[in-house]
């Protein structure tokens, strides 16, 4: 009986069906179908697939529905900003004291990205069932669960490095008990792979309806390159859409309006997880506009050069316009739900200075952007420069570009430097989730994270681990088949 229910566990973790999925993306994925009548028209593979968006919603990721915003407490993993809030262990891994027992965001993201995988493979290994639609459609639909499978891989093995390598649907009578960690190389080629697969069946058109496009599948291609210092090769990927003629992408001339007011049939958004209030929103303005409890470093404040206006559209400071209160942004007498932050700063980006929502009364529904085209140019000029081709002034454009967009208007750079992309990726992207990830796959995360505070008594961060333990539930399922990553 313990071996059936353990066996049945990790069957869930690893494959949990899409027959269980609630409302999302605007339909119900799936409602209990009976497999066997199942995939038999393009409507009912339309709702597996949207199945396989799902996970992409989970509050840890991009805001579930109702949910309070918090995904962008990534960033307070990074010296971009600090957490006041113990939401998902956020806080314990700012502080550097997690281990492999720690909930919150050290399990959930293994369990979500591999219940994210689970819904892909289910969705790839049914699809050709449905006999009545074209070829077309049927490989459109191929590419989407491709790049969407890609995508939590790509997450997972950043956080995690080596990971079970699993490309079909889990069944009762397979023995998960002996499926083993894979290295990560071996998972960065199947990664690779499946984008491969997923450029070659998406649409070349505009990012719009939350659907991935070609265009999604590139942008992430060069992310997952970069990660693994493979720079040649991930600028030859950008530059197939940069360098293409017929790129529907573009840098938009409303910076601000990317995270929110600007974001329908936007050029600059890549790949979003889309939202549409009432019933499916997310109360980010509450959480950063009123709570505060993220909040931007003076360390960050300090990367803007001199009248970079981005400083003043990411970042509240003393005076601002601020709805919380008549007088703007401050600390003494603030109406705002929370206190604001010992910093005196809160983020702007992604909220609505002129809405006060400290209730939550207002539902805020803003797409959450996960690859815009701006990143697109940035990882093409590091990728350059880190390949020797820092010269080419095809890649001095690219960073230069970035700078010169309509409403920011900074002076160009002469030359490329290290220093110059990566001061220019954190304050373009700042707020966005990325910073972490770029400072791990830089390897200095454990020579910049211990020199930044996390409370007003100055009090510094530890850096413990480049990856996240396994979470301890799963190694003792896999005991002597698993062994936990270094320093856990």
């Amino acid at each position: 009986m313990k071996t059936i229910y353990i066996k049945t566990m990790l069957l869930m973790m690893l494959s949990t069906m899409v027959f269980s999925c609630k409302k999302t993306l605007d339909t119900d994925p799936l409602s209990n179908p009976n497999s066997e009548n199942f995939w038999k028209t393009e409507g009912e593979a339309n709702k597996a697939l949207i199945a396989c968006y799902y996970k992409l919603k989970e509050p840890i990721i991009s805001n579930g529905a109702g949910q309070s915003g918090n995904s962008l407490y990534w960033e307070t993993l990074s010296d971009n900003a600090s957490n006041t809030s113990n939401y998902e262990a956020f806080d314990i891994v700012m502080r550097g004291e997690h281990n492999s027992a720690t909930t919150g965001i050290v399990s959930k993201s293994f369990t979500f990205g591999f219940q994210g995988i689970a819904y892909c493979n289910y969705f790839l290994d049914n699809i050709d069932r449905v006999s009545v639609i074209t070829d077309v459609v049927r490989n459109k639909m191929k590419g989407e669960a491709l790049f969407l499978r890609a995508f939590y891989y790509n997450d997972l093995t950043q956080l995690y490095g080596d990971l079970p390598l699993i490309l079909k649907p889990a069944t009762l009578d397979g023995d998960f008990l002996k499926t083993p960690r894979s290295p990560k190389t071996e998972v960065v080629a199947q990664i690779l792979k499946d984008l491969d697969l997923a450029i070659s069946y998406l649409p070349a058109t505009a990012f719009s309806d939350g659907r991935a496009v070609k265009g999604s599948a590139i942008a992430l291609k060069t992310r997952v390159l970069l990660n693994n210092q493979r720079y040649g090769e991930a600028a030859d990927a950008a530059w197939t859409l940069i360098g293409d003629a017929g790129n529907p992408f573009r840098l938009s001339d409303n910076y601000v309006g990317i995270f929110f007011g600007n974001q329908i049939n936007n050029k600059e958004i890549m790949f979003s997880v889309q939202f549409k209030a009432p019933d499916d929103y997310h109360s980010l303005d509450q959480v950063i506009g009123g709570r505060m409890s993220v909040f931007p470093t003076v360390e960050l404040k300090n990367a803007y050069e001199p009248n970079d206006p981005r400083r003043k559209m990411t970042i509240f400071e003393a005076g601002d316009p601020w709805a919380y209160n008549p007088g703007g942004f401050k600390q003494a007498g603030s109406t705002a739900e929370g206190q604001i932050p010992y910093t005196t700063m809160a983020f702007k980006k992604w909220v609505n200075p002129a809405i006060n929502n400290a209730s939550g009364a207002t539902l805020s529904d803003q797409h959450m952007v996960k690859i815009r085209y701006a990143d697109l140019l940035l990882m093409y000029a590091e990728a350059m420069f880190e390949n020797g081709q820092g010269a080419d002034p095809r890649a001095l454009k690219a960073l230069n570009d970035v700078r010169a967009r309509p409403g920011v208007n900074m002076p160009a750079q002469l030359v490329l430097t290290r220093e110059i992309i990566r001061n220019e990726r954190r304050v373009e992207l700042a707020f966005e989730g990325l910073r972490y990830n770029d400072l791990i796959r830089w390897k200095i995360a454990d020579q910049v994270i211990p020199q930044v505070a996390y409370d007003a008594k100055g009090t510094k961060r530890k850096f413990k681990s480049y990856l996240f333990p396994i979470p301890l539930s799963q190694m003792d399922i896999m005991k002597g088949v698993w062994t936990q990553n270094p320093n856990f």
